[in-house]
């Protein structure tokens, strides 16, 4: 599983090496400038005779720069290094790869061009010929904010000229923590980045703008990350093939995973479709629906597979209280529970699903009425000794948390880590990333979706996958972790075959098995 490190845990990984195994930043720095320059060979394959614009900041970053500057020139490039500080503003290791570079420069053949220029206004850089490739060597990890003056400039530049660029570490501009851009950002053609991703290269903009990502060994050796207490991954087609649950030769039915679903309201029969028969489609053995007693003849031309249980219910058609009982009576049959997918916000309904989370012994997983029901009475959840897993989007969190939807969004990962180790949950927390906490504190990075996946009874699907895979004695974790990546991968597949604007729900569903063949197919290959 591949680790991501926030900016912060990057530095003490960095600290750690330097100060508690002696390795010198300058070696970090030469091992960082040689991953680049590898990552410009795969592509190229040889850099001579080519011209390459490098753009150094004051920082590491710029160092690092500086480094891979002297290193094309050594591969016989035309080199520019264009500093966008006075050079007197150069520190530590950054610093001395300056000095090296200023030798070089000093003592290089009539013939050959490596130039260092401090660049104060971007119109000179008209006076040079075109590059061939561009280094963007500007600020590093450690950026945040909105980029201002000549560096706006210079990253406007750059992204004008439609030349390959590689940037070192992470994009200028992008917000190494979350992905965020104020202004202005490098848009590379390829990153290489130090030591392990970061969590910015995989959230909001950094989905886009670092291009492909190649991982450079600068030489920490791998305990440091655990050391330092990294518990961020990044999920991988190898992950999921690892949890997949295996159906022994003797299986029946009922081992296969019991699930009974609270589900459905007039108008939200689409939700209780959805939830039960991505569970089924999953690999769950039995699925029964709670519905109210009045929606039974249309869920029975909706649902095949799956067996109703019609329930008393409200004036509203909703489930009522005097269903209580029959509920019970099904959550002893049943392995995992699935509370909440079109329930509706009837008053009477809310208190009877807070009195089934209340009793809950099994598993199960809470989402859309049932996440609402639980706003105020978060605190049920820690009196729970069962694995459960919430799936609410933003707007359901935010809900929730009382959180503004605004700092969910910016510190995802924090607040769905803090959340999950508080109330002892599995937190999967819904967007155009999803990331899956758990109440060990670990947080899974998704990898796969679309913005496709945006259309109404996709999160139905999600929740189904994720029982269905509970029901078959994967942990909560496991099962969110596979329901989520299969869930965008299925996705990512009815995309390729029928496009992102006219997908819906059911097509997610439909690619159900196509995305589990792929998953283990890959494995096999």
């Amino acid at each position: 599983m591949l680790l991501v490190a926030s900016t912060e845990e990057m530095r003490k990984c960095d600290s750690y090496a330097i100060d508690k195994l002696g390795i010198p930043g300058i070696l970090l720095m030469e091992n960082a400038s040689q991953g680049v320059i590898h990552s410009i060979l795969m592509k190229y394959g040889s850099v001579g005779g080519k011209r390459a614009f490098v753009f150094c900041g004051a920082g590491n970053n710029g160092g690092d720069g500086l480094a891979v500057a002297r290193k094309l020139f050594g591969m016989r490039a035309e080199v520019y290094v264009f500093l966008l500080v006075e050079p007197d503003k150069l520190r530590g290791d950054a610093r001395t790869n300056y000095e090296i570079a200023q030798r070089i420069r000093n003592g290089k053949r009539e013939k050959d061009i490596f130039e260092i220029i401090t660049l104060r206004n971007v119109g000179e850089l008209d006076k040079y010929p075109k590059p061939d490739i561009i280094i963007d060597a500007i600020f590093g990890i450690g950026f945040k904010g909105k980029v201002q003056g000549l560096f706006y400039d210079v990253i406007n530049w750059i992204n004008s000229q439609r030349v390959y660029t590689v940037s070192i570490d992470i994009p200028s501009g992008l917000n190494g923590d979350t992905g965020e851009v104020e202004g202005i950002a490098v848009r590379a053609d390829l990153t290489a980045t130090m030591g392990v991703p970061k969590t910015g290269l995989m959230l909001n903009w950094g989905k886009i703008l670092p291009g492909k990502i190649y991982i450079i060994d600068i030489g920490i050796p791998g305990f440091v990350y655990q050391e330092v207490g990294i518990k961020t991954y990044y999920l991988e087609a190898m992950d999921v093939r690892r949890r997949l649950p295996i159906r022994p030769f003797n299986a029946h039915k009922y081992s296969c995973g019991k699930i009974f679903a609270l589900v459905g309201s007039p108008g939200l029969t689409g939700a209780a479709t959805m939830s039960t028969l991505s569970a089924m489609k999953v690999g769950a053995g039995a699925v029964i629906a709670g519905i109210p007693e009045s929606l039974s003849p249309v869920l029975e031309t909706k649902l095949t597979e799956v067996m109703k249980l019609p329930l008393p219910e409200t004036n509203e058609h909703t489930i009522g209280w005097n269903a209580l009982d029959l509920i019970e009576e099904y959550m002893d049959w049943a392995d995992v529970l699935i509370i909440g997918p079109g329930l509706s916000k009837n008053y009477e309904t809310k208190q009877v699903i807070l009195s089934v989370i209340k009793k809950l012994d099994k598993k199960a997983v809470i989402d859309a009425d049932g996440l609402n029901a639980l706003v105020g009475n978060l605190n049920i959840l820690k009196s729970l000794n069962t694995e459960i897993v919430l799936t609410p989007h933003p707007g359901e969190f935010s809900r929730l948390t009382d959180l503004p939807v605004e700092k969910i969004e910016r510190e995802k990962i924090d607040v769905a880590r803090n959340f999950a180790v508080e109330y002892g949950v599995v937190l999967v927390l819904k967007g155009d990333t999803t990331v899956i906490a758990s109440p060990e504190g670990e947080v899974f990075i998704n990898s796969t979706g679309n913005p496709g996946m945006a259309t109404a009874g996709s999160g139905d699907v999600l929740t189904g996958m994720i029982a269905g895979f509970m029901g078959q004695g994967l942990s909560a974790v496991d099962s969110a972790i596979c329901g989520v990546y299969l869930h965008g991968l299925a996705g990512d597949l009815a995309r390729d075959k029928i496009g992102e604007l006219p997908m819906m729900a059911m097509d997610i569903l439909n690619m159900i098995p196509d995305a589990i063949q792929k998953v283990m197919k890959e494995d096999k290959g």
